[in-house]
Order: structure tokens, then C-alpha cells, then sequence
């Protein structure tokens, strides 16, 4: 005999609070041949920490209403300037549920958000989008504004409305005059291609929205395509940075995930400043476990500046998480 549940039981069910906590934490190394010119360079061999982390997150609520916090850190696993174990990332809270989703605290702003999702470099040994050697941040043909957390940040998240979502948001920079910055944008979502676009100023005198210029402004339009065997990636950029006006960023970006291997390419391009020049960026990450990865990965940069910085990197990831509900 089949038992159905009471339509009662079951709504109480659906709706019922439940707790969840969760611990992660994601090891990140690299071994690197680093080959720059001019002052600050770096030339040879060089272990980097690639923004090892440590986080906690947890939520309570039902499908009605939900509350969550987010915090996470930086946990190097070499030597840092500080010599600290930790050091500060986001920290964030919010709610979420069929009205969608309202943030605030020091978090990703949902101008750098759709650059980080696409780069599969992000936080890894290459050229930076600055047009030098990083082991962290974003690749090379995106701005710096997708580098960075903002804070005293409030952000809201529509719900999804037949594939469509908005988001709108204030960062304050409460150092002086409490300025205030602000962003705005959307997307469209259907059968794993997503085409999306926001808009990014700052107040007069103030960077609340990190990478963009004091008093300028920031217009990211981006596109992407998933698919269960690859997945590809682009993203256009015209920003004011550290007092260049309207410089333009393109990235263009494709993965094949195999039954273990993942294989990544990233072509970058910025027409002015001291970063103005073509990039690219190849690798293979191995999936030695479901949650480790070791990897090989190449990048260089030809800069109009007659520089040609180029890296070739071997790592490795390592995650853990642990829920308790």
C-alpha cells in the first residue's frame, strides 16, 4: 500500500525552518616561470599562494523567507607582509525568497560579479589585468573593477521573472561626507545562454566601487553559454580607471569539460593605458579527486608598451567543505 502525504502535512513541510551551517575552505598553490621587464619586475622561478581562503556561511528560514550570512577570509598558505594567518575578504547578510534577494555588507558588487563567474583564471598565476604577473584577481582583458569587495554595500536581486532578473544597489563611503555610489542591471537567461549588462559611478571624490575612477563610471555587457560538455564566455567593458577616461576591455573565453580534464582558453584585449595590448591565457586542470585539481596553464601579454610578460604555471587546488543541518 502507497501512504500519500496529507496535503496539510505536506504544505507544513515545504514551509518548515530549517537551519544550515557550513565550513569550506579551498588550499591554492602554484610553482611559476615569470618572465617581466621594467621596475617592480619579477624574472624566474616563484611559488605563489593563489588566495587560499577559509569561509563560513549559514542560513535559516523556509522557501518563504530565508536569512543567511557569508564570511570569508584569506587563509595564505606561505609567508605574508602581515604574518597574519588570516586576513579580511567579505562579510555579508541578507534575505532572500519569492521577492528575491537583498544584501548588504562588504561582498562582490554585481558589477564584478559576472566577470569573476566567466574568468576560469580568476585567482590563479597569469597575467593580471593590469598587464602583469599576479597570483591573484582577474585575468588580463578584464578591468580592474573586477578585482576587490565593496563595502557597506546594499544590493537587491529580483526574482526570476520568465528568464528575466534585475539588480540595483549603493555602496556608501562613509569615511567623510557619507558619498554615496551606485549600480544598476540586468539579465536574460534561457536554455544555458545568458546575455546580461550593468552599469557601475562612483560619487564625486570617492571609489566606492573599487577599479573605477573617483566621480567617473563603468559599463560592463557580457555573454554566456553552457552546455554539459563546454561552456564560453564573453564580456565588454568601457571604464574610467586612475584618471584614464573611457578605456575599453574585451574578454573572450571557452572551456571543454572532459570525463576528468577541463581544457581553458582566454583571449584579452585593452586598447589604452599602461595595460593597452593583446593577451592569452591556456590551460588543463586534471580532477585528481571530486574535490582536488592539479593544473598546467600558460599566459602572455603583448603590451604596447614594448613589454611582453609571459608565465607558465603548475598548481595545485584543494577543497573541503562540511554542512551541519
Amino acid at each position: 500500500m502507497v501512504w500519500a502525504m496529507p496535503a496539510t502535512v505536506k504544505a507544513e513541510a515545504e514551509t518548515e525552518t530549517k537551519p544550515e551551517v557550513t565550513v569550506y575552505g579551498n588550499l591554492r598553490y602554484s610553482f611559476n616561470y615569470v618572465d617581466e621587464d621594467g621596475a617592480g619586475s619579477i624574472d624566474g622561478f616563484r611559488g605563489t599562494d593563489n588566495v587560499s581562503r577559509f569561509g563560513i556561511k549559514g542560513s535559516y528560514g523556509n522557501d518563504d523567507v530565508k536569512a543567511f550570512v557569508h564570511l570569508q577570509v584569506g587563509a595564505p598558505s606561505d609567508w605574508d607582509g602581515g604574518g597574519d594567518g588570516f586576513n579580511q575578504r567579505f562579510f555579508f547578510g541578507g534575505f532572500s525568497g519569492s521577492f528575491g534577494k537583498v544584501t548588504y555588507g562588504r561582498m562582490t558588487n554585481a558589477y564584478k560579479f559576472p566577470g569573476y563567474a566567466l574568468d576560469p583564471f580568476y585567482d590563479l598565476s597569469r597575467i593580471n589585468s593590469g598587464g602583469v604577473f599576479s597570483g591573484g584577481g582577474a585575468s588580463y582583458g578584464l578591468s580592474p573593477a573586477t578585482n576587490g569587495f565593496t563595502d557597506n554595500s546594499l544590493q537587491y536581486f529580483t526574482p526570476n521573472i520568465s528568464g528575466f532578473k534585475l539588480v540595483g544597489g549603493i555602496a556608501i563611503d562613509d569615511s567623510n561626507d557619507d558619498e554615496i555610489g551606485y549600480l544598476a542591471g540586468g539579465s536574460y537567461s534561457s536554455g544555458g545562454f545568458t546575455l546580461g549588462g550593468v552599469y557601475a559611478e562612483n560619487s564625486d571624490g570617492k571609489t566606492n566601487y573599487p577599479g573605477i575612477n573617483a566621480g567617473g563610471g563603468a559599463m560592463r555587457a557580457y555573454a554566456t553559454y553552457k552546455s554539459e560538455d563546454w561552456k564560453a564566455g564573453v564580456s565588454y567593458e568601457n571604464i574610467d580607471t586612475s584618471g584614464m577616461d573611457n578605456v575599453s576591455y574585451l574578454y573572450v573565453t571557452g572551456t571543454a569539460m572532459m570525463e576528468k580534464t577541463d581544457l581553458s582558453l582566454s583571449l584579452g584585449y585593452v586598447d589604452d593605458g599602461a595595460a593597452e595590448g593583446f593577451g592569452i591565457t591556456g590551460g588543463a586542470f586534471y580532477n585528481v579527486l571530486d574535490n582536488a585539481q592539479v593544473y598546467a596553464m600558460a599566459s602572455y601579454a603583448d603590451l604596447e608598451s614594448d613589454n611582453a610578460p609571459y608565465v607558465v604555471s603548475v598548481g595545485a587546488i584543494y577543497n573541503f567543505s562540511f554542512t551541519a543541518k
